[in-house]
């Protein structure tokens, strides 16, 4: 006798048992694959936006506000090497920031600023007669190293920035500061 409408013949055990493997397979998979997104998402927040926006900082003609002041020569011989520190400091900041939950407050900021206009001195003291009592090869080298200081002072601006964009539109609102992730010395 045929079942009617509506109702469901009877089936083996081995073929439901079959049908919640598949469903279990099919399930795990998922989850490998959310867990494969998950992964690729963090790493294009936390590492592939601070190195985009530090290289648009360093590469971009209208957004590189020391550009003005750094002889073009010394950009062309150290300017990969400036770029390349500057990604690492904005990425590093930023995984510093958010992942270990170091705070990145108005110190830290006031710090950096300082950094900045000490790195910067030597280029503006090197456009007036001022020499510093260096000699060419010395203020040069100092030029140098002022140059690669800007880049990473940059790159901790720009990963300081992503970072609190970051924090302040990642978690949900009202939620409680994350528990620091190490303990202090």
């Amino acid at each position: 006798m045929k079942p009617g409408p509506g109702v469901r013949p009877r089936r083996d055990a081995d073929e439901d048992l079959l049908e919640d493997l598949e469903r279990e397979d099919d399930s795990l998979i998922l989850g490998k694959l959310a867990a494969l997104a998950a992964v690729v998402w963090n790493l294009l927040l936390h590492d592939g936006l601070p190195a985009a926006l530090a290289w648009a900082v360093s590469a971009g003609e209208g957004l590189d506000v020391f550009s003005g002041f750094i002889e073009p020569d010394l950009q062309a011989r150290l300017g990969r090497f400036g770029l390349f520190l500057s990604i690492v400091a904005a990425i590093v900041t930023t995984e510093s920031v958010t992942r270990l939950v170091r705070p990145f407050g108005l110190g830290h900021l006031v710090l950096t600023l300082a950094f900045v206009g000490a790195a910067l001195f030597p280029f503006l003291a090197g456009r007036q007669p001022l020499r510093l009592g260096l000699t060419a090869e010395q203020s040069g080298l100092l030029l140098a190293y002022c140059y690669l200081a800007l880049k990473v002072a940059v790159g901790i601006l720009v990963g300081a920035v992503v970072s609190w964009l970051l924090l302040s539109h990642l978690a949900p609102p009202g939620a409680p500061a994350p528990a620091r992730s190490t303990t202090r010395k």
